[in-house]
């Protein structure tokens, strides 16, 4: 039997969830949907598939939806889904508030279901590359920048982009959050859209987190440090390189590049295989409100610094 997803919102990301989801053996997109029927009906007659202006029309032929839809309409949503017994994958970040995003947690538990987030940089190939030999970050600067594309402008940068680098972040140290300090600029819209944060852990680990969407080149970086090795990654390439000190005090230097990279289509993959009980999610509900958390912790510190979060 296939596994019938339902694709909802056909934005930038859900059409490139679409096509992936298309190719799949063993998956049917029994449905997709759109406010914007004109859109829905294109996508609908190019790869052969139902269309619906409603996402309720759809749920009852679905086991699983893919919801790709703005982050303001994501727990009503994902609510309608699990109450009807659907398992959901949600793109990042999970909720607006941390409060929805704990409630459709609970609700995914209670009913035995699979709540996937789209922090898709858990899959990267050079961070997974490195992970095995990551041990006890002290240090750790993450780089996320872009020029201004005109997306996600409903919520701020941190929610756009920080917000994968705080899951990172909280996955490789494995500590809780000690204390945060935060600033954040708006340039083209009333929200922050250039922010900075500094996370101390309880630990002693320090991260250094920059997040940008004003910029002229774009940049996808993590940098980690412990008292004898380094890794740098660059996300946007697949690269990865890392000094390790042995005991002696001699350094061995290693480079790895990505033979492909396909993020997206390795996540869907994974919530897939999760709804049909082979494999648990790499980033879980639960992970996707951790880092909402942190994230409104950081847009309290840069409210708290402004004054106000607008202009």
């Amino acid at each position: 039997m296939p596994v019938n997803v339902a694709l909802i919102g056909l934005g930038h990301m859900g059409r490139i969830h679409l096509g992936k989801l298309c190719s799949f053996e063993g998956v049917e997109v029994c449905g997709i949907v759109d406010v914007d029927s004109t859109a829905a009906g294109e996508y609908a007659q190019k790869y052969s598939v139902p269309s619906f202006s409603r996402y309720s029309d759809v749920l009852p032929d679905a086991t699983c939806a893919v919801i790709a839809t703005p982050t303001e309409s994501h727990y009503a949503i994902a609510r309608a889904c699990l109450e009807r017994g659907v398992h959901v994958f949600l793109e990042k970040p999970i909720t607006v508030l941390p409060g929805e995003a704990r409630e459709l947690v609970d609700m995914a538990a209670a009913g035995g279901l699979v709540l996937q987030v789209g922090h898709l940089e858990r899959l990267n190939p050079a961070l997974r590359q490195a992970l095995p030999f990551i041990r006890r970050p002290r240090f750790i600067e993450a780089r996320r920048i872009s020029p201004f594309t005109g997306r996600s402008t409903d919520v701020d940068v941190v929610l756009d982009l920080m917000i994968h680098d705080i899951d990172l972040v909280l996955s490789l140290v494995g500590e809780e959050v000690k204390d945060v300090s935060a600033q954040g600029v708006p340039f083209f819209t009333d929200r922050s859209d250039v922010a900075s944060a500094r996370i101390e852990f309880t630990g002693g680990c320090v991260a250094n987190i920059t997040a940008s969407r004003v910029s002229t080149f774009r940049e996808r970086s993590l940098t980690i440090y412990e008292e004898d090795r380094y890794f740098s990654v660059d996300l946007m390439q697949g690269k990865l390189a890392s000094i390790v000190r042995n005991d002696e005090g001699q350094t061995d230097t290693t480079e790895y590049t990505a033979a492909q990279m396909d993020p997206v289509r390795d996540e869907l993959l994974e919530f897939v295989r999760s709804v049909e009980g082979h494999s648990t999610p790499s980033v879980s509900g639960a992970d996707g409100l951790r880092a909402l958390e942190l994230a409104s912790r950081i847009q309290g510190r840069i409210a708290a610094g402004y004054g106000t979060h607008h202009r």
